[in-house]
């Protein structure tokens, strides 16, 4: 029987995945009882993880009677390229235990050095590497790779660079493998250095620069992929999407034609990863007709990687509708959601702001085992979180096995957002003891938090973590500081904070006025105004309400009325009720009743009790009888069931002596039945 015949009979069977013969041939053997023979049997364990069958392996290793260091080394490789490095640690550390078997050679070694790399098992590979040093193996420079290749994994590049320099002879692998290890760190720039080295670097060595500088954001991914093309290298179906990428995040639509045209070209528009990077640029490019036709054209509809980067595309650019489309057009084609899918459609629900919607993605994430997964469960926390319901949110966020900044910001936020300020805080404390850093998203939530609280010591805290962190200097965080100190009385503070700033948008310009105006300090708000208006930021509706509070507390009336003609006339803005409300206020308190009444009628919209009871006030201060009257009838017809509306009639007719009147407020004050009482609260420092 010709032994070699037949286990050439078994590697064709794994290749061919024929199962079922491959089956037969083993009964076969076992029948004849020469399953045991090593070399039949290393093949049929060979065959069965060919199949992705490792119980099958397993069961063949287990029976066997005899066991050479091939038989090891297929199970050690198999456990491996199987997704299972720890449990090829474990069969290598039983193979050191059976004191029958022969000694590692360097095919083993180098399968283990890989589960080494895989599973950060730095020990053993050390252990490893001392071996091949005293068994005199460093001349093997595939098996030298593999140690280059466990620190790199490892992340130990001063370990790898030693390796490197053991290798008598490298070979372009031990190059790639180095260089490919610094970009992953981020250090692009010796990275760079080692190519420029290289004798004569090939395409891998190119794509792996190309990618660092992808990786880390650097256009000059670009300038290494033409430098590519022009030294006659193929542009492959790796280089190419890079090169894309880098064009998404440049914005570079130019450049990202011209490499659709080179993909074209090569005969990769058939490529599930060309057409997804392809949609991705076009997506980020702010051309989504022109992704959206790609995908339309393409013959990969059913491709879930191609699918998720035109779903990606539309909530890029905000056209949640469309987005929600293509999410039923998978559902519809029977596509396995992956995480990326799930992420996408927990988006789609956080922008269209749709509990219901939210709530059948919720479940299609638990029918798909994606509730704990960390980003899927961090967005799902982030989703309830914004609709207002903190309490779900809060409970899936403690089921997180891995808690991320992501599921700490969108709790927080919501938590923030629904008034729940203690409960911000403990998140924030938590994530602290944690050892996480918070961002400045997070640092922005909770100083709203203490702006509401008006707790000027928590504040103060976070203000020293900003200074820590560095994101002081930072808009975003400066304007919620100098919010926080403004709503905490500490006006001073937030002034040198403004003025400190490099760079001021229509926020935080918008903070200070205002800021000024809430702590009695109206001129200066108005200056602020002027400055403003002359460094050339237009501002908006918020600004001048901000401006304007400021000179109706202050009973700056003429600048008011100014302000609120400028508003129309030279910045096209539509005055609101509340705009009105300050010069109406203000008018009031200087007794000009009937110019009032005069921009009450101009007002393109019915006033609001807020207006009248102003007005009505301010009529009980000029003792304005008659349009006491008006007003006050104006408002029991208008707001029959509102107590604030008995309680301000009532003062005012107390005020003025109309005890008649009074007394029939007051009765009909009881009849609507009496108002509950306010609640107060300080903080204690």
């Amino acid at each position: 029987m010709d032994l070699k015949l037949i286990a050439a009979g078994l590697r064709h069977c794994g290749k061919l995945q024929a199962f079922k013969r491959g089956e037969s041939i083993q009964a076969q053997l076992i029948k004849q009882g020469i399953s045991n023979n090593v070399f039949l049997a290393n093949n049929l364990v060979s065959m069965h993880l060919d199949f992705r069958s490792l119980v099958g392996a397993h069961k063949v290793f287990d029976e066997m009677t005899e066991r050479n260091i091939v038989t090891w080394t297929t199970m050690v490789s198999g456990y491996t390229s199987h997704g299972k490095p720890n449990k090829a640690i474990e069969q290598y550390r039983s193979m050191l235990l059976d004191s029958e078997s022969e000694p590692p050679n360097e095919f083993l070694f180098s399968a283990v050095l890989k589960a080494c790399g895989l599973v950060g098992d730095l020990q053993l590979g050390r252990l490893i590497h001392e071996r091949i040093g005293k068994e005199n193996m460093k001349g093997d420079v595939v098996l030298m790779n593999a140690v280059l290749d466990m620190y790199v994994k490892n992340r130990r590049l001063s370990e790898a660079n030693k390796a490197f320099s053991e290798i008598s002879q490298p070979n372009l692998t031990s190059w790639n493998t180095l260089i490919s290890g610094y970009c992953k760190e981020g250090l692009v720039d010796e990275a760079v250095r080692l190519f420029h080295r290289i004798p004569q670097p090939n395409a891998v060595s190119w794509n792996c620069l190309i990618s660092g500088f992808v990786d880390k954001g650097s256009p000059r991914a670009l300038e290494f992929l033409i430098m590519m093309h022009r030294q006659g290298l193929k542009l492959d179906g790796f280089a190419l999407p890079c090169g894309l990428k880098a064009c998404s995040f440049g914005g570079l639509l130019t450049m990202g034609r011209q490499l659709h045209c080179c993909v074209l070209k090569s005969g990769l528009q058939s490529s599930s990863f060309a057409l997804s990077a392809l949609i991705d640029m076009y997506s980020n490019c702010c051309s989504l007709r022109d992704a959206a036709a790609l995908f339309h054209q393409a013959n990969l509809h059913c491709s879930v990687a191609v699918c998720n980067s035109m779903l990606s595309g539309f909530l890029i650019n905000d056209d949640n509708e469309p987005a929600l489309g293509m999410l039923l057009q998978m559902y519809q084609l029977g596509l396995s959601f992956d995480s990326y899918t799930l992420s996408g459609a927990l988006k789609i629900c956080i922008n269209l702001i749709n509990l219901r919607l939210g709530l059948q993605v919720h479940g299609l994430v638990v029918i798909s085992g994606y509730e704990l997964d960390y980003i899927v469960g961090s967005i799902l926390v982030d989703l309830h979180a914004n609709v207002g319901n903190v309490k779900d949110a809060h409970r899936l966020f403690h089921r997180l096995p891995n808690k991320d900044i992501i599921a700490f910001s969108g709790l927080i936020r919501g938590c923030v957002k629904a008034g729940f300020y203690s409960l911000a805080f403990d998140l924030f404390r938590e994530l602290t003891k944690l050892g996480l850093d918070a961002d400045q998203f997070i640092i922005s939530s909770i100083l709203k938090a203490c702006s509401s609280l008006a707790s000027l010591g928590w504040g103060k805290q976070i203000h020293g973590l900003c200074v820590k962190k560095g994101y002081e200097s930072e808009p975003v965080t400066a304007t919620g500081l100098i919010d926080m100190y403004v709503k905490c009385g500490d006006i001073d503070n937030g002034v040198v904070l403004f003025d400190g700033m490099l760079e001021r948008d229509v926020v935080s310009w918008t903070g200070i006025i205002v800021g000024c105006g809430q702590n009695g300090r109206a001129k200066e708000a108005i200056q602020y105004f002027r400055e403003m208006i002359d460094s050339g930021v237009e501002p908006n509706e918020v600004t001048f309400y901000g401006v304007l509070s400021a000179c109706r507390h202050s009973g700056l009336l003429e600048e008011a009325r100014f302000i609120l003609e400028s508003m129309k006339s030279e910045y096209g803005l539509e005055p609101c009720l509340e705009h009105y409300y300050c010069v109406v206020d203000l008018l009031g308190q200087a007794g000009r009743f009937q110019e009032a009444e005069e921009i009450i009628n101009e007002m393109p919209f019915e006033p609001d009790k807020t207006i009248w009871m102003s007005l009505l006030t301010a009529c009980g201060t000029h003792k304005n009888a008659e349009l006491v009257t008006v007003i006050a009838e104006k408002l029991l017809n208008t707001f029959p069931e509102d107590p604030s509306v008995y309680t301000c009639i009532s003062n005012v007719y107390a005020s003025m002596g109309m005890w008649d009147r009074l007394s029939e407020v007051r009765e009909a004050a009881k009849q609507l039945g009496t108002k509950e009482s306010g609640l107060s609260w300080i903080d204690v420092a």
